[in-house]
């Protein structure tokens, strides 16, 4: 185990599980270097050459969508406006990376005639069915990703080896929280706090070197109070700045206008919080000893059930999400992890005091990640890296023990 640097803190993750040298190199040069391909339930890969499925006669339509370079929630959006539905009629199955190729599953409310043009958006299929596309609906996803540029090969090598025989800390990724812009999670925090002057402050006054200089320039008149010109300033896609400041401009209070944000782009500042607190306890954890060696009072997932740990038992580690209806592990472990919970301020109750939308209950993830059809290759100074991992477990949290980045964004985190 590796202390990681501190970017990598300031999101909860602590540690790397491996202790060999950086490698070095750059992910997601371009979009083609890192693929995903959504994996149903039943095994069915949504493939980026196409997929057959069953339809069934209902009310939704799935539609087979390969996106490039393109946000998946911006997409439901967009998608939603151009389609003349609500928000809610329009879903996934789960959030797909922004710069990639991607290739998944979107449903839509009733029968659909013409999709919309959407730069970077293809369809290759849709078909009648009963139910719109869940989490529930998914497996997970298949990665085939490019590093390139690797400085050292031989440390890629050796940590690649050793990854086919530990288990990675199955922590929430850079993406969770950004790389250029991470504040997601203190968003969320201010949102738990219910503290809006602090949620404003993030938004509009913490302005970060790598931003474009038009987001800068905005931020600084927001900050001042210029709403109106920040308004006009800020790039359209920056949505959730524009949106609060068009009800602060018009006269609203901060908290309406906070309120004013899309609810789906709250929600993930609500999860952003909740994934740094589990990266936080995680930490916790592994400080501990092993992930895949339970301890007593750990809390264990057996035949699908959450139980605590006790000699003998077996179970793979679990540890929870905080959030309203989740139980903590006992003894050592317990205690460890209220202590950090008590050091960011962090009660039960203070999970369910959301307004209507973005209560927010907690659940369990398992700790340690082992990959699926796992494989590498090298080929001069770049490395591809294939595996296949369950929903909501992130790739680039594997990279990372690999490339061992301390500033994530310079090698395409």
């Amino acid at each position: 185990m590796l202390e990681a640097p501190p970017f990598d803190k300031s999101l909860g993750m602590y540690y790397y599980v491996t202790d060999t040298c950086p490698s070095g190199g750059v992910i997601k040069q371009s979009a083609e270097d890192f693929v995903v391909e959504e994996v149903l339930a039943d095994g069915t890969v949504v493939a980026l050459g196409g997929v057959e499925l069953r339809p069934r006669v209902g009310g939704w339509t799935w539609i087979h969508v390969v996106k490039r370079n393109v946000d998946t929630i911006r997409l439901v959006l967009r998608l939603a406006k151009a389609l003349g539905l609500g928000p809610r009629d329009v879903s996934v199955g789960g959030i797909k990376d922004t710069r990639a190729v991607a290739s998944q599953i979107v449903s839509v409310r009733g029968p659909v005639a013409d999709l919309p043009k959407i730069p970077g958006v293809e369809y290759l299929g849709a078909w009648p069915m009963d139910r719109p596309i869940s989490p529930a609906e998914i497996y997970g996803n298949r990665f085939t990703i490019v590093i390139r540029g690797v400085e050292r090969v031989d440390c890629a090598r050796e940590t690649l080896e050793l990854l086919k025989s530990v288990a990675v800390p199955n922590y929430y990724g850079y993406q969770r929280f950004g790389t250029i812009r991470p504040v997601t999670h203190h968003l969320g925090m201010a949102l738990l706090r219910k503290d809006p002057q602090a949620f404003f402050e993030i938004m509009f006054c913490r302005v970060f070197p790598h931003e474009s200089e038009a987001a800068k320039r905005a931020r600084e008149l927001a900050c001042r109070g210029e709403y109106q010109r920040a308004l006009e300033s800020f790039p359209k896609k920056l949505v959730e700045e524009r949106a609060l400041l068009r009800r602060l401009a018009a006269g609203y209070d901060m908290w309406n206008s906070i309120m004013a944000i899309p609810l789906q782009i709250l929600r993930i500042y609500v999860e952003a919080a909740q994934s740094y607190l589990y990266n936080r306890l995680l930490s916790a954890r592994m400080e501990l000893g092993p992930l895949d060696k339970p301890v007593e009072g750990d809390l264990v997932e057996l035949n699908g059930q959450v139980v605590y740990y006790t000699v003998g038992l077996g179970g793979e580690v679990v540890v929870p999400v905080p959030g309203a209806g989740v139980r903590m592990p006992r003894g050592r472990v317990g205690d460890a992890m209220l202590r950090v919970l008590k050091s960011e301020g962090v009660d039960a109750g203070m999970f369910l005091k959301m307004p209507r939308g973005l209560k927010a209950y907690g659940s369990y993830r398992r700790a340690g990640l082992r990959p699926g059809g796992y494989a590498y290759s090298v080929e001069g100074g770049d490395v591809t890296v294939r595996l296949v991992l369950p929903r909501g477990s992130y790739a680039t949290v594997f990279l990372r023990e690999v490339v061992k980045p301390s500033e994530p964004h310079r090698h395409g985190f």
